[in-house]
């Protein structure tokens, strides 16, 4: 029993609650309902129609208190006076709380498109599609020829191996940059290492480190030639990626529709070098970087719609924040929807707009947002206060305790209390919190799973940074849709490593192998060299040839222009070795040419097999 949740639920609208309650001691006693409130029907509790509120005439003062957890009125110091001119043509704020008139959620949630085959690259074509990477292409060549073009190169540049990126070369290059993040290693070059300790024969199968990096230096989302400079109308400071931004917002939108609850909040492109609109965070773990500003489904984490902060802008009178929420939500307002926010977007005016829209909305609250509540009806609360405010202005509930630090939450969805389980005593916990924190994190689990496995290079180039980030976004969101709809799931690292194959596949159909033994040609390995069995063997004579003792070049006495051969060879490191000394210096000395130079000035004598 002790390990069992016990959860008891206390709903304020019931008016046989709200008589027990009011027998309690004071440490579970419970604020009262105003008038403002809305009473079922069949209650015994007679319900005041809109006629019978106070009404209020220009200049009178408004006297309200603040509520006491115990359910006393406290002194008559702490009645406060409002003038009209703060909340004009807005509700008027008094104690107790509204029952929420919550609307049936009526969309259809869940993936929107037909789809005839479940691969990974399937879901990863319908974040990215094929139109976005032929403009790709298309970009890249144009800015490639023209670099080259406007450019004196040297003779021995290598831009002048430059040839056009095609589509399955542009596909292969995204699959190498996803495997990049799932094999991290510091330096881009050693993903082409021949070192044993680095070498991965998938990337050298695929493509050629010089065309990798010719790739990455052209690479390129838009047309130069129509930028418009600063301070001109219709200039736009993400004119690099505006085009990309677009089409996969749009594809976002149109491929999969989020559940009943969303919410709204700020991811983070890490970005150190000079630009306009980078911004500061100390919340976040990449704390310098270009802000953006992003929906996502409480559920599942999938980015529905984002937008990118680019400086102080012009807004409407309601403000840049109100402005945002509405830009970011347009398209899913209306259905019955519950948006999560925290206390950066909350204002009154914002979630009254919301409201009336047939959506509902909760999140943490400044105190000093426009139409709130004065500030002699939220006093400063201190740690140990057990006070608790529940105020209303007849849509909004505003929810005030004292916890670890002050809450305050604004809502329009929510009105029960549950008990929290973190403790075995029973601990009253508001309903509004709980949902707070179970659905208010999905941008910040979104902006997680990006970071794991991303693509981090260093780069001179900000919105090559924001591409990389949109792109690895756009992978997880093929990931979480592949996860709520295809019958086999795969986990994000299996998904994203097959998402990697199939990309590479389509450059080259059979992608490569790891080999299960070490191929030929491995001599040139200190360890394979000189940890390794070997044995000598009789150089064979090939079929067809007129040669009966076939000879090799010893590679270790032969000297540029001194050849000596042998007829034995070290068939495991594929090189023709003399028996003695040249075998036992090969795979016992790491520098066998100077070991077997120093043991030729001691004994000048001729291997044994070329007497």
């Amino acid at each position: 029993m002790d390990n069992q949740e016990v959860v008891q639920i206390i709903d304020l609208g019931d008016p046989q609650t709200l008589r027990e309650l009011v027998t309690e001691d004071n440490s579970r006693s419970t604020p009262f309902i105003s008038k403002f409130s809305r009473i079922n029907e069949d209650s015994d509790i007679e319900d005041e129609g809109p006629d019978e509120l106070p009404v209020r005439r220009r200049g009178q003062p408004i006297y309200r208190q603040a509520l006491s957890i115990d359910g006393d009125d406290e002194d008559d110091d702490n009645e406060s006076i409002e003038t009209s001119e703060s909340t004009q043509g807005h509700p008027l704020w008094c104690e107790g709380t509204t029952l929420p008139n919550k609307p049936p959620f009526t969309c259809r949630a869940g993936l929107q498109v037909e789809m005839e085959s479940t691969t990974p690259l399937d879901y990863f074509k319908l974040m990215v599609s094929e139109d976005m990477v032929a403009s790709m292409v298309a970009e890249t060549n144009r800015y490639a020829s023209q670099t080259l073009r406007n450019k004196e190169l040297s003779p021995n540049s290598r831009f002048r191996k430059w040839v056009d990126v095609t589509i399955p070369e542009m596909y292969a290059f995204m699959g190498l940059i996803l495997s990049m993040g799932l094999i991290v290693i510091d330096y881009l070059e050693d993903y082409w290492s021949t070192n044993p300790m680095f070498k991965l024969p998938f990337y050298t199968a695929v493509m050629r480190k010089e065309r990798f990096c010719l790739i990455l230096s052209f690479f390129h989302l838009c047309n130069n030639e129509q930028f418009i400079p600063r301070g001109q109308p219709g200039h736009d400071l993400i004119f690099k990626i505006r085009n990309f931004v677009d089409n996969l917002t749009y594809n976002f939108k149109s491929v999969f529709c989020p559940g009943e609850r969303v919410a709204i909040d700020e991811a983070m492109v890490a970005w150190r070098g000079p630009l306009s609109f980078q911004v500061f965070n100390p919340d976040k773990p990449d704390k310098f970087g270009i802000k953006v500003f992003e929906l996502c489904d409480s559920s599942t984490a999938y980015c529905c719609n984002l937008e990118f902060y680019t400086g102080k802008q012009e807004s409407s009178p309601h403000g840049a924040t109100f402005d945002i929420v509405r830009r970011l939500i347009s398209p899913y307002i209306g259905c019955g929807r519950t948006l999560y926010v925290d206390n950066f977007y909350t204002s009154p005016d914002l979630f009254t707009y919301l409201k009336q829209e047939n959506t509902l909305a909760c999140g943490t609250m400044r105190m000093n947002r426009k139409y709130g509540p004065p500030k002699t009806m939220v006093p400063k609360l201190k740690k140990g206060d057990n006070t608790v405010t529940l105020l209303t202005n007849g849509e909004l509930n505003l929810i005030r305790f004292m916890d670890r630090k002050e809450v305050r939450l604004l809502t329009t969805a929510h009105i029960a209390r549950k008990n929290n389980p973190v403790t075995k005593e029973p601990i009253v916990k508001f309903h509004a919190v709980h949902e707070y924190n179970q659905y208010m994190g999905a941008v910040d689990r979104s902006d997680h799973m990006v970071s794991y496995n991303a693509f981090k290079r260093r780069t001179l180039k900000w919105w090559k940074k924001a591409f990389f980030h949109l792109f690895m976004l756009g992978v997880l969101n093929a990931y979480i849709v592949q996860k709520a709809t295809a019958a086999k799931k795969l986990t994000h690292r299996i998904f994203r490593r097959e998402l990697s194959k199939q990309l590479v596949q389509l450059l080259i159909p059979e992608a490569p192998a790891p080999p299960l033994r070490l191929p030929e040609g491995t001599g040139n390995s200190s360890l394979f060299r000189l940890t390794a069995r070997h044995f000598p063997k009789l150089i064979e004579p090939k079929a067809g040839t007129k040669r009966k003792n076939p000879q090799r070049d010893c590679a270790v006495c032969t000297q540029p222009k001194k050849r000596n051969q042998s007829r034995y060879e070290c068939p495991c490191c594929n090189v023709g070795l003399h028996i003695d000394p040249c075998f036992r210096l090969y795979h016992t000395k790491k520098d066998f040419k100077r070991a077997h130079k120093r043991l030729l000035a001691q004994n000048p004598q001729p291997a044994d097999d070329q007497v």
